[in-house]
This record gives structure tokens, sequence and C-alpha cells, in this order.
């Protein structure tokens, strides 16, 4: 299988559009999910290469804005790659208890690796109240897409909850190890996802 390349981020500077928190009250964005780069120039022979970025986080962790801060010399990889940073799904930054929205830098270390696909359905839901009630109706042998009709908050509902066959790389440390555990026909407990709470069921991978 060809390699793809896989991100790893790292925190340099914070600051928000309105004010600079203490550092001390600040909960930094944590990345849940990032969606691919664009390949690589063939002049880029290294096993990696790093550049770094800046990005407007709002309160629903969705990433509202993007730029490069050094570019690559290739203005058409940047802007792809701009445009591949604003699809990354982060939990809001928190300070004094609240969502804000955050003005974050970072070193983006791109590296090889393996994708790992694994065929998923969700159930998305709003709060944890709502999540608690599924997960409970799916351990008592409720139909996953009956739930997925009643509750799921995503647009994947549309299609009974399938979102295919998922890089899970891409999703965060904590996510991906949820579902690398589950058997086909298994489902995660209620997992945070920014604002809301889903639920993935692991089916047959689609070939």
């Amino acid at each position: 299988m060809n390699k793809i390349f896989f991100i790893c981020l790292f925190v340099i500077t914070s600051g928000c559009t309105v004010f600079q928190p203490e550092e001390t009250t600040l909960i930094q964005p944590k990345l849940l999910k990032q969606s691919e780069l664009p390949p690589l120039r063939e002049s880029i022979t290294n096993n990696y290469f790093e550049f770094y970025c800046e990005m407007m986080i709002d309160t629903n962790g969705e990433v509202e804005r993007a730029k490069i801060l050094n570019g690559t010399n290739d203005p058409v990889w940047d802007s792809l790659a701009v445009l591949s940073l604003m699809e990354w799904k982060y939990t809001p930054a928190m300070y004094g208890g609240h969502p804000i929205n955050l003005l974050v830098r970072r070193k983006i270390k791109v590296v090889f690796a393996e994708p790992r696909y694994i065929s998923l359905a969700e159930i998305q839901c709003d709060n944890r109240e709502n999540a608690d009630t599924v997960y409970s109706a799916l351990l008592n042998g409720i139909d996953f897409t009956s739930l997925v009709l009643t509750y799921s908050t995503s647009e994947s509902k549309n299609n009974n909850g399938l979102i295919g066959d998922v890089n899970i790389k891409h999703f965060s440390d904590e996510i991906s190890l949820a579902i690398l555990q589950l058997n086909e026909g298994e489902f995660t407990k209620p997992l945070s996802y920014g604002n809301h709470f889903i639920i993935y069921k692991r089916l047959k991978l689609n070939n």
C-alpha cells in the first residue's frame, strides 16, 4: 500500500482575537481530526519536512481561517495545504469555563505513515444525556440504524449513519485507539468530539 503523509502538531504560541489569556487559565484546543495534506513535491526527498502555520479556531472547534507562515516555494501546494487545514477539527479553547475564539500557531511536521482504513457508521449527539441514552439502547440490542434516524444530528443521518472507509490515523489518538479496538459489528462508548458526542460502529471494510 502506498504511504501517505501523517501530520504531527506542536504548540508554539497562542493568542486571542480579543485578549491574551493567562496560560494558567487557558485550555488549549485539542486536535480531534485532520485531513490529508496534498502530495509533496518531488524535490522534497527527506522522510519528513516541517512548516509553520497560523489558524483561527472558533468556539465550535472549527478552523475559521488559516495561513502558512513559511511557504514551501510552491504556491499551489501552499494553497492546497491551507484548504486542508481549514477542514481540521479541534476542541474549542476554553477560558474561564467558556469556549473562546483563539488564534494559534503550530509547527506541522509531515512524516510518512501507512494509512489504516476502517469502515464506520456513526451516531452523533449534541449532548451527553442523549449519547448515554443511545449507548444504553445499543447495549440492550436496539438496532443501530433506528437509533441513527432517531437521535443523530450528523449529516451522515441521511445515509443511515454510514461514513464509509476512514483512515483512522486522521483522528486523535484517543478516538483512533477506541475504534481500533472494535471488532466488526461492535461500537464505541460515546466519545467527546468538540461540542458533540459520537458513537462509532465498525463495519465490514469495503474493498
